[in-house]
């Protein structure tokens, strides 16, 4: 029985609004983990590193950048293992890209909240060789889900040029590509894994 008639366009239309949310959440999730550990990293700079070792901003800045994009290195692989990303070059790069909108809003807030403050000579602090170096750290935390594909390995039968993922049930119907599980059947499954 039909209910309502439709065509393949309202379909996409809603497929393109799913996928819209899915990376806007990963970029999400890969903005905040960033910017959390940024916030930390910049504590920690900010109260033991400048003060012991009597750097000056610049100088801090550049022994902290390595490590945030360390952080953001391993925070792009974790979601894309933990969220089985699929290795398509056209979604990391839209998951990075927004993740890096994300962060330079989230940078231009702060900026202004510190000048409002009244913290402008701290903004203007910053060396010039510093802010190169943090907009080339911004890029590739921008570009690091899609530099983390030439870093795993491909699957058997994966091919090179490969621009659509694939689920393995291609020529299956859809009662035995997905399969019903009752609720009791998963919890004896999740209990036996336990």
């Amino acid at each position: 029985m039909i209910l309502f008639e439709t065509t393949t366009s309202v379909f996409q239309l809603l497929w393109d609004i799913a996928l819209f949310l899915f990376i806007t959440r990963l970029s999400f999730y890969y903005f905040i983990l960033s910017y959390l550990s940024s916030l930390f990293i910049t504590y920690l700079r900010l109260s033991r590193l400048q003060p012991i070792n009597h750097l000056t901003q610049p100088q801090a800045e550049l022994i902290t950048l390595p490590i945030w994009l360390l952080l953001s290195t391993l925070f792009a692989r974790y979601l894309i293992v933990w969220y089985e990303i699929p290795r398509v070059a056209g979604f990391r790069l839209a998951i990075g890209v927004v993740a890096g909108v994300f962060l330079i809003v989230a940078e231009l807030v702060g900026g202004v909240v510190m000048w409002e403050r009244g913290w402008r000579v701290w903004i203007w602090e910053t060396d010039v060789m510093a802010a190169v170096l943090g907009i080339g750290v911004l890029v590739a935390f921008m570009l690091m889900p899609w530099l983390l594909m030439g870093v795993e390995r491909k699957r058997n039968g994966e091919e090179e040029e490969e621009e659509e993922t694939r689920h393995g049930h291609e020529k299956k119907s859809v009662v035995r590509a997905v399969p019903s599980v009752a609720r009791s059947e998963k919890d004896a499954e999740t209990r036996k894994s336990v």
